[in-house]
């Protein structure tokens, strides 16, 4: 009887390895399919630059009520989007809705820089809020900080992040 089974036996037991070796194969090239990808997102992904990198300096005007950044290296500097985000008080409209007496407010906005430009300085931002040509400007301001996202003429991106304090 052993004689007769020994064939089937033989044959069960090549084809366990040949499946064992096969799911080896499937999980080892996952694995590296996974790696790759990996490498892939990271290769892509945005890296920080300090502000004296560029030569960032934030600034405010005399009276506090706006804000501005220049660079000082712009020249391999493509574009620039950027966010300055800061605390103030509420309104008194938005105490009125439920809001906490300081609330963060935020601006942003794109630049292009032109190639061979060595320096850049972005407009006055407005601590506050514009329309019609009337002015409100925000109080109690604090933790003034802004994030740029650069975009090298290599295409490469990188963020930059500063704070202002006054």
């Amino acid at each position: 009887m052993w004689k007769k089974h020994k064939k089937l036996i033989i044959a069960g037991i090549v084809v366990l390895i040949i499946i064992i070796a096969g799911g080896f194969f499937v999980v080892s090239n996952n694995t590296n399919s996974q790696d790759q990808q990996a490498q892939q997102v990271s290769d892509n992904s945005v890296q920080n630059l300090s502000p004296s990198a560029i030569g960032l300096k934030l600034e405010a005007s005399s009276d506090k009520h706006k804000v501005r950044f220049t660079i000082a290296d712009a020249s391999d500097i493509k574009s620039i989007e950027y966010e300055l985000t800061y605390n103030a008080n509420s309104t008194a409209e938005e105490q009125s809705q439920g809001a906490e007496a300081q609330v963060q407010r935020g601006i942003t906005g794109t630049a292009n820089i032109n190639s061979g430009t060595s320096n850049y300085q972005s407009s006055w931002l407005i601590l506050g809020s514009q329309s019609a040509n009337v002015v409100r400007y925000d109080t109690g301001v604090s933790g003034i900080a802004i994030t740029l996202k650069i975009t090298k003429n290599d295409n490469k991106v990188y963020q930059v992040q500063d704070k202002l304090d006054f």
